[in-house]
């Protein structure tokens, strides 16, 4: 039996304008979403993984650049993939099933 899991997420909005940078406490900014996205994949090994797929959307990449709390919202979930795909396969494999692909995709 093979379970394959796919998880979307709704892009954040917010009320606030989306001036690029604004609010970046950590000084950092970013070229555009493509250069985002290299400095996400460096930090977050879910990015990385060989294991299952995370697939974020440029728009909220772009939309992460300019809001200091969808940036916060992104890489707080991020940080959370690791764990929950662990867990997700250890509750299919307590009923006998193998979690053959994972695809995360963030819209």
């Amino acid at each position: 039996m093979a379970v394959t899991g796919i998880g979307t997420y709704a892009s954040y909005t917010n009320s606030y304008g989306n001036t690029q940078n604004a609010g970046n406490k950590t000084g950092r900014t970013y070229k555009n979403a493509h250069e985002y996205k290299n400095y996400l994949t460096q930090k977050y090994e879910c990015l990385r993984s060989r294991d299952y797929s995370v697939n974020i959307n440029s728009s909220l990449l772009s939309k992460a650049m300019g809001d200091e709390k969808t940036k916060q919202w992104l890489e707080y979930n991020l940080s959370l993939i690791p764990e929950s795909i662990e867990k997700l396969k250890a509750a299919q494999s307590a009923r006998g099933c193998k979690v053959l692909s994972v695809t995360d995709k963030w819209i």
